[in-house]
């Protein structure tokens, strides 16, 4: 019985971030705050011309398998001539993700374009792509295997050979995806937002050992945005999310009221507050403060489930994000100069 207590945080630690997370990407509760990450066509939708974001989440701290995720993008609209038929839109993002003892980590640099078609003044589709370049690994200098616990002396001993071979303790592979999404538009602080992307489209192989055949699933998501004005002070927003890759399922719902605190131009300054739901997981308390073109808002992840209960107290995680958009003043195409007399 002893054994096993001992073993059993080791083999967790092992099988979590070794296995499922192979195929499972990292996520963010604030999905609508990393667009490139989870819909290509994206890309420069905004009320702006370029925008720069970094997220960082950070979980599991007090467990033996903390994770922590950062990412950082830029994307930005190309305005045409004739802006009423239609734009494109361009963006880089980069992530880095790091989990367990393992240190299993992921570096990832996409870059993504997509072209809006504007139907008419209050409905636009947009179809996006992205490609880019992963790199995954491990290390295995602070992993422990069954094999090296002594089992007359019941101790661990480091000098045991693990038995454990890898052919490579890194690889790389190509980055694709693919989406679309529909955004109508009643009025300013009135809008609905509907898209779809896949991930991963080429299912890279994703192999440690040199006969192995595991492949990197597609990730499939699907996102729903509103906002609505409620009083000339207040809008609510709602937020609905949902991935599956492979046998992964992850559903995400939040609602936000948007307290617009000062509306003058140039000190436009709102409160966020709100609550975000992850189905059979927990919840995530969030609050935001937007002034002009920052945007600053965190949340805390609270699970409402044991988790890993049989080695850990892990309650939950914060998550950060800043936006900052920039807006370009449009020249005049045409003026008429008035005479002096």
């Amino acid at each position: 019985m002893i054994m096993r207590r001992k073993i059993l945080p080791i083999i967790l630690v092992l099988i979590i971030p070794m296995t499922g997370l192979f195929s499972q990407d990292f996520h963010y509760s604030q999905f609508y705050n990393e667009p490139l990450n989870f819909n290509p066509s994206l890309a420069g939708v905004m009320d702006g011309d370029k925008r720069i974001i970094f997220s960082i989440r950070d979980q599991y701290r007090t467990t033996p398998i903390p994770y922590f995720t950062f990412s950082g993008s830029y994307d930005m609209k190309f305005i045409p001539n004739k802006p009423s038929l239609g734009y494109f839109s361009a963006g880089a993002v980069f992530n880095y993700d790091k989990q367990g003892d393992a240190k299993f980590t992921v570096f990832n640099f996409n870059v993504a374009g997509n072209y809006t078609l504007v139907i008419n003044r209050k409905n636009f589709l947009s179809g996006g792509g992205l490609i880019g370049f992963s790199n995954r690994g491990f290390s295995e200098n602070d992993l422990r295997w069954n094999r090296q616990y002594d089992p007359g002396r019941g101790t661990y001993d480091p000098t045991i050979n693990s038995g454990e071979s890898f052919e490579s303790y890194r690889f790389s592979y190509l980055e694709t995806g693919l989406g679309l999404n529909y955004k109508y538009q009643h009025t300013e602080r009135t809008s609905l937002v509907l898209g779809g992307s896949v991930f991963h489209i080429s299912t890279p192989s994703q192999n440690f050992i040199k006969y192995g055949t595991d492949q990197l699933d597609m990730r499939f998501a699907f996102m729903a945005i509103g906002n609505i004005k409620i009083m000339d002070n207040l809008d609510f927003q709602a937020n609905f999310l949902y991935q599956q890759q492979d046998v992964y399922k992850e559903s995400v719902i939040g609602g936000i009221a948007k307290i617009y605190i000062n509306k003058r131009r140039g000190k436009q300054l709102a409160l966020h507050l709100g609550l975000l739901g992850r189905f059979g997981e927990g919840w995530a308390p969030k609050i935001a403060v937007e002034y002009n073109e920052f945007y600053l808002s965190m949340n805390y992840d609270i699970a409402t489930k044991p988790v890993l209960s049989e080695i850990t107290n892990y309650r939950g995680g914060p998550e950060l994000h800043f936006i900052y958009k920039i807006k370009k003043v449009k020249p005049l195409s045409e003026f008429k100069i008035c005479p002096i007399y």
